[in-house]
């Protein structure tokens, strides 16, 4: 097979040595693989969602994804629909939807998983047209987000303590908000300080929520917390970590193909992969099946239920030979 073109898209920002390190780890093991790929960097100043739109109208038969689940995300959104693949290079913190797709979390592997992988067809979440690989969240999680974020900008603090402290903050802070929700001709009125919407499984990064089976093909998971008071938020948390928050009397876990959320607020703070919109209310919530085209490793136990059909093994893509 004639080797396929590939954009590699990377946040080239930071000018720490151990990103420059890796930039050139990454230089060299593309060379050596075999695939055709150009680099491509967002510098200081450039925005990765522009980097990506402008590789999509490129020639290139594959945009890889180098980053954490932002840069994911933004990749996927320049392409879905498309004839085009993404692949997966997990250079971020958490990396939720390179292990959900079974993507090895080193750099060898990931580019060896570009050479020697097969092409899937997966769904993506759709929020008032705004795409989502992982999940969304509404309420106390873009809170604790835009925080963390302002206190490593402000201070350049470690991720997971800014996380820590914003999550304190934002349980002082946050209030209920009133929403109404439908979804599959139910309908539900409730006081609630989160609200969870998965693509793909009930993880909020490395914390699983409801510890359920896969979801089925064109189908949204939807977790909702209903306690009101932040003594009940506290215990929430609690029983998250513990892993025994599928159990909590006062969270619900409800499956969809669709969900209306209605709210009186002019506009809400939605998170989507981690990254926080502004979107105006309602919020219509969709999957769009089979709609984005990703590279796994041939050993890939991804779910069935998200993945509506695949290469043959004649057809793989094995993009070097």
């Amino acid at each position: 097979m004639t080797p396929r073109s590939a954009a590699v898209l990377l946040n080239c920002s930071s000018r720490s040595n151990r990103a420059a390190s890796q930039r050139a780890r990454l230089a060299e093991l593309l060379k050596g693989s075999g695939l055709a790929a150009e680099i491509l960097c967002a510098e200081r100043g450039q925005h990765m969602g522009e980097l990506a739109r402008r590789a999509a109208r490129g020639p290139y038969d594959m945009l890889v994804a180098g980053g954490g689940d932002g840069t994911m995300n933004t990749v996927a959104a320049a392409i879905v629909g498309t004839e085009k693949t993404m692949g997966v290079l997990p250079l971020g913190t958490v990396n939720h939807f390179a292990k959900y797709l079974g993507i090895p979390l080193t750099l060898e592997g990931a580019v060896r998983t570009l050479v020697e992988g097969r092409r899937v067809q997966i769904d993506v979440g759709e929020v008032n047209g705004r795409v989502f690989v992982n999940n969304s969240t509404l309420g106390i999680y873009p809170t604790i987000v835009r925080d963390r974020e302002a206190l490593r900008k402000r201070s350049g603090m470690n991720k997971w303590l800014a996380f820590g402290l914003a999550t304190l903050g934002g349980i002082r802070r946050q209030e209920p908000i009133r929403l109404r929700l439908v979804l599959d001709e139910q309908e539900i009125h409730l006081n609630t300080p989160f609200v969870f919407v998965a693509n793909n499984d009930f993880k909020l990064g490395d914390l699983d929520l409801a510890r359920q089976g896969p979801l089925g093909s064109g189908e949204l998971g939807v977790c909702v917390a209903h306690a009101e008071s932040r003594l009940s938020m506290v215990k929430l948390l609690a029983s998250a970590v513990a892993g025994r928050l599928q159990k909590a009397s006062d969270f619900s876990i409800l499956r969809t193909r669709e969900l209306l959320v209605e709210a009186p607020q002019r506009r809400l703070h939605v998170a989507a992969d981690g990254e926080v919109l502004k979107l105006s209310p309602p919020l219509r919530y969709r999957t769009r099946p089979s709609a984005l085209r990703v590279i796994v490793p041939p050993s890939s136990d991804i779910r069935a239920g998200s993945v509506r059909r695949e290469d043959p093994p004649d057809q793989r893509a094995a993009l070097g030979g």
